[in-house]
């Protein structure tokens, strides 16, 4: 067992449609999320889906570090993001 094997989301994946994660974005009550890291944080999530539409939590959840890596979002932003993302996955 590696000491990078721990998964914190699921990487069972899911449709989720370019309008859903556009919709999931714009709705995080965020405040330090401006628009140009919205569209930036849409473009990514759009980008990690297979040709299916399909993604897991846990591909966005990589997506999204990379953006705070990149220092393009915080880790706070990042966190309310996943916070959209699990409840969105839990009630579809």
């Amino acid at each position: 067992m590696g000491f990078f094997s721990f998964n914190k989301y699921p990487t069972v994946e899911h449709y989720l449609s370019e309008m859903e994660i556009k919709k999931i974005v714009s709705e995080v009550a965020v405040q330090t999320l401006k628009s140009s890291e919205e569209a930036l944080v849409e473009q990514a999530v759009v980008a990690r889906r297979h040709g299916d539409g399909k993604i897991s939590l846990q591909q966005i959840y990589e997506t999204l570090r990379s953006l705070v890596n990149k220092k393009k979002i915080s880790k706070y932003d990042r966190d309310a993001l996943m916070k959209r993302f699990v409840n969105h996955f839990k009630n579809s």
